[in-house]
């Protein structure tokens, strides 16, 4: 399974905008074939400091998940929202 992890640091004020934008990408990304699961979180004690947590199957679902117009339209309107560049976790996890 693949993991990833991304730290999203919003501006001030776009919050409701950044998570009417997200939820997009959530939903899309929920329905795809090879996503275990795909969660999006705000960070306890802050107001603009949110975490998106990904479990997919394997490699190919993640290259999948890349290519679908949801991602790509994330990826060409985020910058707007945030005050830096995301912070991207990746990793294995397998069962013993």
């Amino acid at each position: 399974m693949k993991v990833i992890n991304v730290e999203l640091t919003v501006k001030p004020g776009k919050q409701k905008e950044y998570e009417a934008f997200i939820d997009k990408l959530v939903q899309g990304s929920r329905a795809e074939a090879g996503n275990i699961s795909y969660n999006h979180f705000k960070k306890i004690g802050t107001d603009n400091e949110y975490e998106i947590i990904e479990h997919w199957k394997d490699a190919d679902a993640v290259a999948f998940h890349n290519d679908t117009s949801h991602f790509q339209a994330f990826l060409s309107g985020v910058g707007a929202y945030l005050t830096k560049d995301p912070v991207i976790i990746r990793m294995d996890y397998q069962e013993k």
